[in-house]
């Protein structure tokens, strides 16, 4: 006769520890991975948007006063009646101050638009051609964005590029102002601070005059 083994009590709570400790450094990666994620979609957004700039020159032939407000952006903004963020990658093509959905970039990895309306208390907000990316605390948990104060740097909620790819911060001036060509060129660094929920954070740099963009403590990414 065969004698049966079986675990004991002790073995069953050594295994139930060990699980334990495995899904808690699990949930830390997942965390880490989640605000990894936001980083490297957010600087992907920006870096589209210089990207388009170099394709287009907005300088129009009509010369009309206000043609820099057409600039390729990034802007972000806080959502409808909510204390949330959400962003935009777009130009304001017929220079009405704004970026309407038509005039936004598309998402290279989803082919939808990146943009919102400013209601996000949901995905359902969301048509079906908008990029889920876009609602930065739903998609990644993102709940507060800071921007540089430094005279010369990103000073708004807005940084455009022009056909060189050098950043220019406060667009809305050159709508307002029609002799500020080229005042809002950044001369100074920009950095971005995106509060996760559980307060870690993480920094987005766009250099003055080259545009170059990179996470910062990640200056190859």
């Amino acid at each position: 006769m065969k004698n049966k083994s079986a675990f004991t009590m002790i073995e069953l709570v050594f295994v139930i520890v060990i699980l334990g400790i495995l899904a808690s450094l699990a949930m830390g990666r997942m965390d880490r991975d989640l605000k990894q994620e936001a980083a490297t979609t957010i600087l992907s957004h920006i870096r589209l948007a210089q990207q388009l700039a170099l394709r287009d020159n907005k300088h129009r032939s009509d010369n009309d006063v206000k043609w820099q407000t057409a600039y390729w952006r990034f802007e972000y903004e806080k959502c409808n009646n909510i204390d949330r963020y959400t962003y935009r990658v777009g130009s304001d093509i017929d220079l009405s101050g704004g970026i309407n959905k038509v005039e936004a970039a598309i998402d290279p990895t989803n082919g939808k638009y990146i943009w919102a309306n400013g209601n996000c208390n949901n995905f359902d907000d969301l048509a079906s051609d908008e990029s889920p990316d876009v609602y930065l605390y739903g998609r990644f948990g993102v709940e507060e964005i800071s921007h540089s104060t430094t005279t010369g740097s990103c000073t708004t909620q807005n940084i455009g590029f022009d056909y060189l790819g050098r950043p220019h911060s406060g667009l809305k001036d050159y709508y307002t102002n029609k002799n500020s060509n080229f005042q809002k060129l950044m001369i100074k660094d920009c950095i971005l601070t995106f509060t996760m929920s559980d307060g870690d954070t993480f920094q987005i740099k766009i250099e003055a005059e080259t545009g170059h963009s990179f996470i910062v403590g990640q200056e190859n990414s």
